[in-house]
């Protein structure tokens, strides 16, 4: 195999990595080392003889296609050039996912194009949406109660289907099949296009987990062939400054006393709770300070027209001195989808002394994260904590499931949780 051929066969085997176990967010560019950018991502524009790629580093590139650039189509989860067929410059459409093989310029805004590898946005929605069904019909969710490091056994208490009064919750001792791949979101995100190959010993107790594979007849064991683990932070804190324009806010953790920048992005939920969803959520983080409420917390959230205490039913657990939490899990009606529903709350409006809650992963640096979710209007839920606690206590969140960014339900109708691929 020559070295062009030999090339191309590994950035596909990438491309449909990108597709199928994703690859971690690239860290950000700093004066002392900066990162080149790769020219693989998507398609935002096409023009006769050139293309604009939004790549996964961010940037945009305006890619040259000249006549003997070679365009190769694969589809989702291609490991090499067997299943690839030769199409047309003219077949590349806005929405396909490509990787370039060509020298990026200098000034890392251009590049030519030798060749091009192409996976179409049609069939990459096909194979997400197949992926989803799949996690839906053969995944179970639920908060880690145990991990047996020697016998590689954990114990997740996953929601009953329905809930019963007092026993809201049943246990299931989940086991890896001798393939099983493990997956662990990365730090500041809730996509499962970020996860990222984890080691078994970084599961903990508290951390939220979704799993796909094969339950036993009497839904008390589980073989995993695949499985995503994670650890979520909801933050009471106070402003301390803003800067609108970079979408930050500093504040101060009520948990630690500490400072912490928050980082926003495009994908950031900012919402202002209305009263009543507050004085709601108040009444449920309440139910938490007792051993009752604390069982509550794995129930899957019911849904319903108007937010009650009983459809905030969440999973989070103490996960430690910083106040982590398990990422809550919901289905329909979940909190993800009453956030929809809130007024935005816009940064250049927010005052010092401003309580807030954050939602979050853990970060990558200890006094910085990146924010899921910003929420103003929460005096109620801060004083409902339970005394002497710094937790706060919120309902379902849904996280990406099915190979793509959507959200949606899963496996033993516990709710997204950790999400599919």
């Amino acid at each position: 195999m020559n070295g062009r051929k030999f090339r191309i066969v590994w950035v596909v085997a990438c491309l449909a990595l990108v597709q199928a176990l994703a690859v971690a967010r690239p860290s950000p560019q700093t004066a002392a080392n900066p990162q080149k950018i790769r020219p693989i991502g998507v398609v935002t524009a096409v023009q006769t003889g050139q293309l604009t790629l939004h790549t996964d580093s961010g940037p945009s590139l305006t890619v040259s296609l000249p006549d003997d650039v070679s365009v190769l189509k694969v589809p989702p989860g291609a490991k090499s050039l067997k299943e690839a067929t030769k199409v047309a410059v003219g077949d590349i459409q806005v929405g396909d996912r490509v990787l370039i093989i060509g020298a990026v310029s200098e000034d890392q805004k251009s590049v030519s194009a030798k060749s091009v590898v192409v996976m179409s946005k049609a069939a990459l929605e096909t194979a997400h949406q197949a992926e989803r069904l799949q996690w839906e019909k053969n995944g179970i969710a639920g908060v880690v109660k145990a991990v047996d490091q020697t016998t590689r056994e954990i114990t997740l208490a996953v929601p009953n289907t329905p809930p019963k009064p007092g026993d809201l919750t049943h246990p299931m001792t989940l086991t890896l099949a001798s393939n099983a791949a493990l997956l662990r979101y990365a730090p500041d995100s809730i996509k499962f296009s970020d996860a990222k190959p984890a080691p078994f010993d970084q599961i903990r107790v508290g951390d939220q987990m979704r799993a796909l594979g094969t339950r036993s007849p009497d839904g008390t064991h589980f073989i995993a062939q695949k499985l995503v683990s994670g650890t979520f932070r909801n933050i009471g804190a106070t402003v301390i400054s803003v800067d609108a324009p970079k979408g930050t806010i500093t504040v101060k953790d009520l948990a630690t006393g500490s400072p912490l920048l928050v980082r926003t992005n495009a994908e950031s939920k900012l919402h202002q709770l209305t009263p009543e969803v507050a004085n709601t959520i108040a009444e449920f983080n309440n139910a938490g300070s007792s051993e009752k409420g604390a069982a509550e917390q794995q129930a899957p959230n019911q849904g319903g027209e108007r937010p009650r205490s009983a459809n905030y039913q969440g999973n989070g657990q103490a996960g430690g001195p910083r106040g982590r939490s398990g990422m809550p899990a919901g289905r329909g009606g979940n909190f993800e989808q009453m956030l929809q529903q809130m007024p935005p709350l816009s940064l250049s409006d927010l005052k010092a002394g401003e309580p807030l809650v954050v939602v979050s992963t853990e970060g990558a640096q200890p006094d910085q994260v990146t924010a899921i979710a910003v929420l103003g209007g929460v005096e109620p839920i801060l004083r409902a904590r339970p005394k002497g606690s710094k937790e706060v206590v919120l309902g379902p969140w849904n996280m990406s499931v099915g190979g793509g960014e959507e959200s949606g339900g899963g496996g033993d109708q516990g709710g997204g949780g950790a999400g599919g691929p």
